[in-house]
């Protein structure tokens, strides 16, 4: 019978506890981070008295949480990928996986995508449209500026939703 090296199990399962350690840094921070920001940053932003100040407050909070975040969802798919190998066999047809591991991998691009609309398409229409007067906007220039809100609010879900799936995948 071979013999098993302690130090070898030791190393592997120190590893793999520091990137699940990491793992939940990360999607502390990101989650954390957008409760922050909808829950206290803009109901605050929203009692100053100068819109134009708070637009300016929340644009800088966002920028700085945006670089910061980022960094924080490509810790979380690269770790996220190594640990996935706990879970399924790569070498294993998708069809075979676990329904709640293919539930999070999708609520996970479902929520990069949705993330980099917002950050790079959205986000700096709506800026620009906030320069214009009210009565210069098209119908689809107020609609834009209506439901922005509501893709950062769904980037909020989407986040939670991943979350709740992490929780039953590794609870199942």
């Amino acid at each position: 019978m071979p013999s098993i090296n302690l130090a070898t199990i030791t190393e592997v399962n120190l590893f793999s506890s520091i990137l699940v350690w990491i793992h939940l840094v990360a999607a502390t921070f990101w989650v954390g981070g957008m409760l922050f920001l909808s829950l206290v940053a803009v109901p605050l932003l929203k009692q100053d008295p100068d819109p134009h100040s708070a637009q300016r407050g929340f644009v800088n909070l966002a920028r700085r949480f945006r670089t910061l975040v980022w960094g924080a969802l490509s810790l979380l798919v690269g770790t996220g990928s190594i640990l996935l190998g706990n879970v399924v066999p790569f070498s294993a047809p998708l069809s075979s996986w676990p329904p709640i591991v293919i539930t999070k991998l999708t609520l996970v691009l479902m929520l990069v995508v949705v993330s980099l609309m917002h950050d790079r398409i959205i986000g700096p229409k709506v800026r620009t449209l906030k320069q214009k007067v009210s009565s210069e906007l098209s119908t689809g220039e107020t609609l834009l500026l209506r439901l922005s809100p509501l893709l950062g609010r769904l980037t909020l879900f989407l986040g939670l939703g991943v979350l709740l799936a992490a929780v039953i995948m590794v609870r199942s």
